[in-house]
């Protein structure tokens, strides 16, 4: 087995990248889980770099991607045999590899813009991914639904604790189409520590999350909704005020003890902007107004659109808008387990470039650096090429090459809430129209010709 392990590593284009994941976890992840193989021509070696492959080669079959990672592999599986030995290596493990894998980047003095006064900033949200139509999927993940009927694709829904300078997705949690964004970033909150703040948008500015913040004692800044009430109880000198939140219903009527917060309301003045005369209500547990100034806090709640960008890494330039492939449940959460490793690849890339030339990892890009590994790959030593040295001049090559990629200072965010085309009515496609019978096979027998 450890033969076949390290012949195979060899000859994988893809191992090229273990040096990012780090090898000795992968090595350690490895002797730990690994209790057979799960395909008789195809290792788990092979296997797990196919399934980060989905990740980056997002356009490849399984037979494809196989022959471009395995450089020099002469028996080249079927499909059924890959899809088979997905199936037996679980989701889990796919998991627990991004956790002991996927880590926090920044440090205070190669990447400054990652922390706030001493705080790493870490932004926590959702997104929709659209997996494959298939029966399982759609009883598992569900689909969205009006009053024109059910929306084409099962919905996967994907809650994120993103590092905002770096934009490293780092920790995760994979849930239904009707599973509450707010229920399933309450299971995050364990991972956060009181060395971070946390950034958040209106959807997790609630009594129940705010609370558990609280208990772990992490800072956070989460933006309200105007419709809970904050009374005044002192004014501070740059305009904001403590006030309290209550987790009950009635305890500000009862006298019920609630948690001390400072708030802070502001209005943007910008004819530019459509929410110009919108009210916006910022709670934070960073309660000294001389350390931490209420305008200083409002522009760094704008960080958070950075785990937005990241979302677009992943959905629009990775993914290029595709839906996910896999045809069963545990299969979508493994592609997509893969789809935020090959993430991190990219992110850490982007990452180590903007250490060595000393800018920041945003103006970097993304799209650019993904082009680059894709020509690149080729040339990752491989077989007796392999060695510490080779592995070392390749990666060197690739920060050089990704280095020129600088991207100008992102402008300041519009985005009105319109669309440029409103769609057409046509009739929506429902269950009773899949697997239609096929038609007669002569077609010459069907034709008819018009008087």
């Amino acid at each position: 087995m450890e033969d076949r392990r390290e012949e195979s590593m060899l000859s994988n284009r893809l191992s090229g990248l273990l040096e990012i994941f780090g090898r000795e976890k992968v090595t350690s992840f490895l002797s730990e889980y690994e209790t057979g193989r799960f395909c008789k021509r195809v290792d788990n070696v092979q296997l797990i770099w196919l399934i980060v492959g989905f990740g980056l080669f997002v356009h490849k079959s399984y037979r494809e991607l196989f022959r471009l990672i395995n450089f020099g592999s002469l028996k080249l599986p079927s499909r059924a045999t890959l899809a088979a030995g997905r199936k037996r290596l679980r989701c889990q493990w796919l998991e627990e590899l991004q956790s002991r894998v996927v880590e926090l980047l920044a440090t205070k003095k190669q990447c400054p813009g990652a922390f706030y006064k001493g705080l790493r900033l870490i932004g926590i949200d959702g997104t929709l991914l659209d997996c494959y139509d298939s029966d399982s999927n759609r009883k598992y993940f569900h689909r969205p639904r009006n009053q024109s009927g059910e929306g084409a694709f099962p919905k996967v829904r994907v809650v994120v604790l993103a590092e905002l300078g770096t934009r490293v997705l780092w920790r995760c949690i994979i849930g239904s189409f009707h599973d509450c964004e707010r229920v399933l970033g309450e299971k995050l909150i364990k991972f956060l520590k009181p060395a971070h703040l946390l950034i958040a948008d209106r959807h997790f500015g609630v009594a129940p999350i705010i609370y558990k913040l609280f208990d772990a004692s992490v800072p956070f800044l989460i933006r309200s909704t105007k419709s809970y009430v904050f009374l005044a109880e002192k004014r501070l000198s740059d305009g904001s005020y403590l006030s309290r939140i209550y987790i009950g219903k009635n305890d500000r009527i009862c006298n019920r003890p609630g948690r001390i917060i400072r708030v802070i309301r502001y209005t943007i003045n910008d004819p530019v902007r459509d929410d110009q005369n919108q009210e916006h209500v910022l709670v934070t547990s960073l309660l000294d107004p001389k350390k931490y100034p209420a305008k200083e806090l409002i522009c760094l709640y704008h960080q958070r659109w950075e785990e937005e960008i990241a979302f677009n890494e992943i959905k629009q330039t990775l993914h290029a808008g595709e839906v996910l492939r896999s045809q069963s449940p545990e299969l979508v959460k493994q592609e997509i387990w893969g789809m935020i490793l090959a993430h991190f690849v990219i992110r850490k890339m982007l990452y180590q470039t903007a250490k060595t030339k000393r800018i920041e990892p945003a103006r970097l890009s993304f799209k650019a650096t993904l082009e680059i590994v894709h020509l690149r790959l080729e040339k990752a030593p491989t077989g007796k090429r392999r060695s510490t040295r080779s592995i070392t001049a390749w990666f060197k090559m690739l920060i050089e090459e990704i280095s020129f990629e600088v991207i100008p200072p992102r402008q300041p965010r519009i985005n009105p809430r319109v669309v440029k085309k409103r769609s057409k009515a046509t009739k929506t496609k429902y269950d009773y129209h899949r697997n239609p019978p096929h038609p007669k096979p002569n077609f010459l027998e069907t034709v008819r010709m018009s008087i």
